[in-house]
Parts: C-alpha cells; structure tokens; sequence
C-alpha cells in the first residue's frame, strides 16, 4: 500500500498533522526523483503561511467554504490573487492527503481562487453559446488551439504534439489520431474526427494554402501557445466565463461526451484511462440524473428495428467502420 494511504500512527487531525503529512509525502517523491526539490521549498513557504493564518491546533473538521473564503480575502489584501491560489492549492493537497490517511471524512468545498467575488470552480464550458463566445473573444490562432483541444479531448502537450500528419481530411469520414502521453500510451489511436473540428482545419488549410504556404506532412496542426495559462483565464473572466485553463478545454470535451453517451467504453479509450475509476470520479457530474430519461432510454430499445442476422456484431462492426468510424 502507498505510504500516502497508510493509517495514520496519531489520532490527532488538526491543520499541523495534515500539513506535516504533506511535507513527508512530497519530500519522498523528490528523494524518488518525481518532484524537484523547489517544489517542497515552496510547500514549505505554503505550510509556514497557512500555519500563521489558521492556528497550528485547527481541528480538520473546522475547514470549510467559508473558512477558506474568508483566508482568501484577508490574504488578496496583500498577496496576489496567483500566490493566494498556490497557497491554497497546498491546503487543498494536505485535505485530499488527510481524506486518504483517514483523518477526514470528505473534503470540503473549495471555491474558485481568482478575483473576488469567490464562487465555486466551474471546469467547463456549459454549452455551445460559451464555446462560440470564447473562441469570438480570441486571435484567430489562439481560436483555432483551443477548437482543436477541445474537440480533440487532448492535454494540451498532445494537442501542441499533433502534425498535419496526424489528420486525414480528405478521407470519408475524416479522421486524425489522438494520443494520452501522460498514460504512457504514446502511440497515436485513429479516431473519427467531430465535424466542427474539421471545418476549422479545412478553413485553416485553405487559409495557409491562399498564402502561399501550404502545410507539410511534418508541420504542426496550430500555432504553439506558450503563454496560455496566463491569458485564457483572463479572457475567460473577461467575457463573463469560468476562468478556465487549457486542461479544462479536455474536461470540457470529455464531458460533452458523457453527457450524451454515459460513460462509455469509447469515452474510456479515448480519454486514455485503463479503468472507468477516473472517469466516475470526475465525470459523473455529466451524466443525465433525471429518472425519467433513464426510463425513456430503456423504452428506446423497444423502439428500435432488430436485426438477427447480425450475429450479435455492434453498430460499428455492421457498417463495416469498426474503430476508424466510431470515435472509439
């Protein structure tokens, strides 16, 4: 068993255990090589701060929204809104570690760290109508990285990684392969690729076509966006939407997805997850919680033509697309 999720020795659980669990937990993974040494010097700066604030002897069960809301505007009188978040992202990890170690029932409800009012965190774009705002209130090449990001369901180093090699535009349907590095699976899987998305590269290769510079097979798919963490945020709030950053363009999409097909197998494949842990964690907000549309997708079956010769074969494997056709 991890060291993380070990019971712990102490029946103690005020803000000192759970901060001092941190520090031991992040100081073994820079002893393994999988945290560098600034980020513990900074937890360490955290830890120093939120111990001054809250009081060393806070019981765990006395953190809650309205605690933390408070912290955060006391602090944004002297700190940058930046640094109150990072602070309180370290409060947020010793919770979650506490939660764990069994010294917490259930973590308590953060709010949205940015300029006050603080609200809780929205990750995603609600509908159609926002997606259409930001990519309106954008440049067009920051439009088209994140149409690409979120049709694509990709971290942002996999959506930066994708050449116009890895697109067919020309093919029916039109295709492209998607990759999940962070899983260790970087072998690219061919998808079918949303129809939004393919207008915006064809418009894009239409438009690098008239210039004059027509893509190679070894050219990225869009322009690199170093600074994105920065600006998209900005531009969120800017335009009255939930400050998002480029990862939430991959929450986005993938809840989209299990909002209209459920946590699917095809949904698991191309997010990169082996299990559907992850997916229940993060994703069941987007599932259907009326009961009367469970009732009406089980009364769908009823509805549909039957076709027993079909030998038990999916909708995929009858029309001959099979992986290639059905965005799996």
């Amino acid at each position: 068993m991890p060291a993380y999720n070990r019971r712990p020795t102490t029946t103690s659980n005020t803000l000192a255990t759970a901060l001092r669990a941190l520090l031991e937990h992040t100081s073994r993974r820079v002893e393994q090589g999988t945290r560098s040494p600034h980020t513990l010097q900074m937890q360490e700066t955290h830890v120093r701060w939120l111990l001054a604030e809250l009081g060393a002897g806070l019981r765990l069960t006395a953190i809650d929204h309205r605690l933390i809301v408070e912290l955060g505007d006391r602090s944004a009188r002297h700190l940058s809104p930046r640094t109150v978040a990072k602070r309180l992202s370290t409060l947020r990890r010793a919770l979650r570690l506490a939660v764990a170690r069994g010294e917490l029932a259930a973590m308590p409800a953060f709010p949205e760290v940015a300029n006050p009012p603080w609200v809780p965190r929205v990750r995603i774009l609600r509908n159609i109508a926002e997606y259409r705002r930001l990519l309106a209130a954008l440049p067009l090449e920051r439009a088209e990285w994140v149409a690409l990001a979120l049709w694509t369901c990709q971290r942002p180093g996999d959506t930066e990684r994708m050449c116009w090699s890895d697109v067919d535009l020309r093919s029916t349907p039109p295709t492209m392969q998607i990759r999940s590095t962070k899983t260790r699976r970087p072998n690219p899987m061919r998808v079918k690729m949303p129809a939004p998305l393919h207008s915006v590269l064809v418009a894009r290769r239409d438009r690098l076509e008239a210039a004059g510079t027509p893509p190679v097979a070894a050219d990225p798919l869009v322009v690199p966006w170093p600074w994105r963490s920065r600006v998209l945020p900005v531009v969120c709030a800017r335009i009255g939407l939930p400050p998002m950053t480029a990862m939430d363009l991959r929450h986005t999409g993938i809840s989209w997805m299990v909002r209209r097909k459920g946590l699917t197998l095809a949904a698991q494949r191309w997010g990169g997850w082996s299990s559907f842990t992850m997916m229940e964690l993060y994703y069941a907000h987007a599932l259907p919680a009326r009961l009367g549309e469970a009732s009406d997708e089980l009364a769908s079956m009823a509805e549909e033509p039957s076709n027993d010769n079909d030998g038990g074969k999916d909708d995929a494997e009858r029309d001959g697309s099979g992986d290639r056709g059905n965005g799996s």
